[in-house]
């Protein structure tokens, strides 16, 4: 039994369509089956109450080619024509000439029960496949039904095993010509999502993948399968810069207090080396977790769920300060022009952590004078440049590209220039 289910069980779409046309042929068959013979079975009544309407005709010709030689004879008035005899001449004279209708009569002895509840008028008797026609004989107070078997107006019933026949030829023609054509349209209907799982399948997939441009169900598909899988690259994109970043950036204050375990290590050690390598550890350890702060941050899918209304000027003395309270070095000063007290919506971590390592890093390089310049949403930070020393100093401050991921991440446009002399940063905020 679990073989055969197995055996007919549909588990592709091409095998779907198959079997969903051929069951709507099948239904459609047996419709038409039925209201073809239900068209037979019409034209059958119509026949035989048009047989009936002609017979009903005769009666009253028969009627009055049989009153009037009576009538004559008796020299008498149509009514004195005896019921039972007129009715009786009727009855054999129609059985000559139209043997397959019967006559009654509502004087009539033995008359069928059906007969008795009928009116004037056209009336069907299912069981018996009879059609009547009730009408009132002249100037009598007579009713005639006529009853005519509905089978003899065709030969339907002899017909009938040809027509079923002749109809399960046509229904299986029609039905193996469905399953044809839903072969070959499930195949062309299949063939893009085949192509389209052949792509998503691949280790790389070439972005948009095929059908993106379709206006169909295929191409919402492959739009999906589009997002999601550029979604999963962006995932696997700040996985590895995380990765990377961490790896990179932590080696430098790793490295820092490393060196300084190994300085307090030594026997000879002063207490005043100790000391400056324990604010060492401590500073490299500060440095440490907010590099990983700021690696957290940049990780996130949804960089716009923190957004919030920053003044630029406060938050620029609130990142001077922190930097005065940690730095060692008092010989750069700042000189800070704001033409504009500017209001922007951004990430305040984030936001803090740019506005820190471009304060840290003017100040770190720079010999003599840092100038801040704060304009409507732009930031100018200028400094000169020490000469023999690079931007980038040991334990400050974060590398150019995971400075300009932040400034991606906050939505605005970082510009760096840099001469031999000089080291301009300007943030446009958006």
């Amino acid at each position: 039994m679990q073989k055969a289910i197995k055996l007919f069980k549909i588990d592709k779409f091409n095998h779907v369509l198959t079997a969903t046309f051929l069951v709507y042929t099948s239904l459609l068959c047996a419709v038409y089956a039925y209201l073809l013979f239900q068209a037979v079975h019409e034209i059958e009544n119509q026949a035989a109450q048009i047989y009936l309407q002609n017979a009903q005709v005769e009666v009253l010709k028969e009627l009055n080619t049989i009153e009037l030689p009576l009538s004559s004879n008796l020299a008498e008035d149509l009514t004195s024509v005896s019921d039972d005899e007129l009715i009786k001449k009727l009855i054999e004279h129609f059985k000559q000439s139209r043997p397959k209708l019967r006559i009654y009569s509502s004087i009539t002895a033995n008359n069928p029960e059906y007969l008795s509840p009928l009116t004037i008028g056209f009336h069907e008797y299912q069981p018996e496949d009879a059609q009547i026609l009730v009408s009132a004989l002249p100037e009598r107070n007579i009713k005639l039904y006529l009853v005519y078997d509905e089978t003899n107006a065709s030969n339907l019933d002899e017909n009938t095993p040809n027509l079923i026949a002749g109809l399960s030829t046509v229904a299986i023609l029609i039905c193996l010509f469905g399953i044809m054509v839903s072969i070959a349209l499930g195949k062309k209907i299949a063939e893009p999502l085949k192509k389209l799982t052949q792509e998503v399948s691949k280790e790389q997939p070439q972005l948009p993948l095929i059908g993106h441009n379709r206006a169909d169900e295929i191409g919402t598909l492959s739009r999906s399968f589009t997002a999601s899988i550029a979604r999963a690259k962006q995932f696997l994109y700040r996985e590895k810069q995380f990765s990377r970043h961490v790896s990179h950036e932590l080696r430098t204050p790793l490295a820092i207090i490393g060196n300084c375990v190994s300085l307090m290590k030594l026997e000879h050690a002063t207490d005043g080396a100790k000391a400056t390598a324990l604010v060492r550890i401590e500073r490299a350890a500060g440095n440490m977790a907010q590099l990983i702060e700021t690696f957290l941050l940049l990780g996130r899918e949804h960089q716009n769920n923190n957004l919030s209304n920053i003044n630029l000027r406060q938050a620029i003395l609130t990142e001077l300060d922190k930097i005065d309270s940690t730095n060692a070095r008092d010989a750069t000063s700042t000189k800070i022009l704001i033409c504009h007290d500017s209001i922007v919506q951004s990430d305040q971590a984030l936001l803090g952590i740019l506005l820190n390592n471009l304060l840290r890093n003017a100040l770190a390089s720079s010999n003599r004078l840092v100038r801040l310049t704060l304009s409507d949403n732009q930031l100018l930070i200028d400094n000169d440049i020490v000469k023999n020393q690079s931007t980038s100093v040991s334990g400050f401050g974060y590398g150019t590209e995971i400075m300009t991921r932040i400034a991606e991440c906050l939505h605005c446009k970082l510009t760096i220039e840099k001469s031999e002399q000089r080291y301009r940063v300007i943030v446009t905020f958006t």
